[in-house]
């Protein structure tokens, strides 16, 4: 810890002392674990190792991941209109316009930062889009991340990808990894879908939503869950009521879009 107060430190003074440099890398305000804060360009992560520049120094400077607290990242881009586009279930524009920001920051998705969020809606983008070795991606680095939120999502994210390759068994050992108890029974749910059992599946997913109901989270994508296995069991009109339900109980989230995707291909009729 010394060592590193003293990187961080010795940052500062070359900040200050040095003359303005080119520099290239991805700008950032980084913050240590002792809280003190500077500004870097970031060069590489790589096996555990931070490599970065002080601001106007061009000398690399490595420094342990786990000595990071977080990371401040400066991005340009309209969050509200992603938000939107994300919600609405536009996950083309959702790609179209985080595709080429995370091409500077999804090396640090291990390391706390800003840009966490945006990167798990890129996640859910690629998994609606049925690009689970992109999904997969995304997932494992969130699962080596030090936030529990980030840390189940990447985890639940890496057994959808599982259950989208037919690899059951790892499904199981994941499950046995998450915390949340809907979370890991969503994902039996899913797993049941995938290997054809569809009432097995709708039992399961009853289960979150008698057992669960207060953990919002899981309940919104466990229900859309719902009108897919009734569309599987051939009931139509079932499939087409749970779908309208959702897309009305859950308005404004990504869900409730889906849902209503969902409800306008079997007939259903905008509202």
């Amino acid at each position: 810890m010394k060592n590193v107060v003293a990187i961080i430190a010795l940052v500062a003074v070359s900040a200050i002392a040095q003359e303005e440099v080119v520099q290239s890398g991805t700008p950032a305000r980084l913050e240590a674990v002792n809280g003190k804060q500077v500004r870097v360009f970031l060069q590489s992560l790589v096996d555990g190792t931070v490599t970065f520049q002080a601001f106007k120094s061009d000398k690399n400077i490595p420094v342990p991941a786990d000595k990071i607290r977080r990371f401040e990242f400066y991005p340009k881009y309209d969050a509200a209109a992603l938000e939107q586009s994300f919600n609405s279930a536009d996950y083309d524009a959702v790609l179209a316009t985080l595709e080429p920001l995370m091409l500077d920051y999804a090396p640090y998705m291990t390391v706390s930062n800003n840009m966490q969020d945006a990167y798990c809606m890129m996640m859910e983008a690629y998994r609606a889009q049925g690009d689970f070795a992109k999904v997969r991606v995304c997932a494992e680095a969130l699962a080596q991340s030090s936030g529990p939120k980030f840390v189940m999502l990447g985890q639940v994210n890496t057994a959808l990808a599982a259950i989208a390759e037919g690899d059951f068994k790892a499904v199981e050992s994941l499950r046995e990894e998450i915390e949340s108890e809907a979370a890991s029974l969503y994902l039996q749910a899913s797993a049941e879908r995938a290997q054809g059992q569809p009432k097995v599946a709708m039992q399961t997913v009853v289960e979150i939503i008698a057992e669960h109901a207060n953990d919002v989270q899981w309940m919104a994508p466990s229900e859309l869950l719902s009108a897919e296995l009734y569309l599987d069991m051939a009931m139509t009109n079932s499939a087409v009521s749970t779908a309208r339900q959702v897309k009305n109980i859950y308005g404004g989230s990504n869900i409730a879009a889906d849902a209503n995707k969902l409800y306008i291909a079997l007939g259903g009729e905008s509202e």
